[in-house]
């Protein structure tokens, strides 16, 4: 099998301008075949791109002595490559909320050592996901029901983070190490289908291969189109958001609920983003309701409330005081 692993890295590095001369790019790496190919991928291209390529490791320390394996092995590969690499241990258990999963928990730990290292160097981060993560996470969006955004799949760019395996199929990559003489970890909790995610991977993907071989690829040619189409709506929605701008963060509700359905839920999460909400479904569609009333207030999370009131709208930030229960 011809092996296009660095074809498809020059060519997501163009179509999605991820990267220029003079940059500095940090490969996250796990351990696992596609980061341990992103980090050779990347070196072996680093003169032809212009750019330093640096490492970041995060230890989770929930699988005891196979994560200080992968650590080792980590720091092992990066000194034979001749690539800085940083290594960050995080304590996932003591950090989890009540209301938040294991998962959760140790992916915005992994970010947030990503968002670090990256302002200290001024450097983007590379992480490893691929086509075939794309095309299951399109599949998982659809599953609980999305909107073009979850169409969308895995964004290969988004603000200091990019994807540049987004092209290459998972079988291609493990074949790069082979070819390469590159060893990798398994993650053995990979295999388990008590993950959605895992069945969709293990049980049905399977399935639609049998019906389309090429499935991999017409994901990631679908995602491509709509990314365009997005991104226009989005452009669209803050030149109409713009437009119906008043003052600081205050905006004609008037003019707001005049805008076509996709660029008015698209601008209330805009407004909402502008405050640091989460723009949720919720928040949207309750947000929308009372902009569309031309008057109304709905509490959106802890001392913010979405305000229309004399046709103007709004986040506010509302301090909330409670009596006391007297016994």
């Amino acid at each position: 099998m011809e092996n296009n692993v660095r074809e498809n890295i020059l060519k997501a590095v163009k179509q999605y301008d991820m990267l220029s001369k003079g940059d500095k790019v940090i490969a996250a790496v796990s351990g696992g075949a596609d980061s341990v190919t992103l980090l050779h991928g990347l070196k072996a291209l680093e003169e032809e791109l212009g750019i330093t390529v640096y490492a970041c490791h995060v230890n989770h320390n929930l699988r005891g002595a196979e994560s200080d394996a992968d650590e080792s092995y980590v720091r092992e590969l990066c000194k034979n490559m001749g690539v800085e690499l940083e290594v960050f241990s995080v304590d996932v258990k003591g950090s989890q909320s009540k209301h938040e999963s294991t998962e959760e928990t140790a992916r915005a730990l992994r970010y947030q050592a990503f968002s670090q290292m990256a302002e200290r160097l001024g450097a983007k981060v590379a992480t490893a996901h691929n086509a075939c993560d794309n095309a299951e996470t399109v599949l998982l969006n659809m599953l609980r029901g999305t909107g073009l955004k979850g169409l969308c799949g895995i964004p290969p760019v988004r603000d200091y983070l990019i994807r540049p395996l987004i092209f290459c199929e998972r079988e291609e990559i493990e074949e790069y190490c082979r070819l390469n003489g590159l060893k990798f970890a398994v993650d053995k909790t990979n295999f388990s289908t008590a993950y959605t995610r895992n069945k969709i991977r293990l049980e049905l993907m399977p399935q639609l291969l049998k019906i389309n071989p090429s499935f991999y690829a017409g994901i990631g040619r679908m995602t491509s189109s709509l990314i365009q189409d997005s991104i226009f709506l989005e452009e669209q929605a803050k030149t109409a958001l713009d437009n119906a701008r008043t003052g600081d963060g205050v905006y004609s509700a008037k003019m707001l609920k005049e805008l076509p359905e996709p660029i008015f839920d698209r601008a209330i999460s805009m407004m909402l983003r502008e405050k640091d909400v989460e723009p949720s479904a919720l928040r949207i569609n309750g947000f929308a309701e009372i902009i569309r009333a031309g008057t109304g207030k709905i509490n959106l999370e802890k001392n913010k409330f979405a305000v229309v009131k004399k046709d103007m709208a709004e986040v506010q930030f509302i301090t909330q005081k409670y009596r006391k229960k007297i016994s």
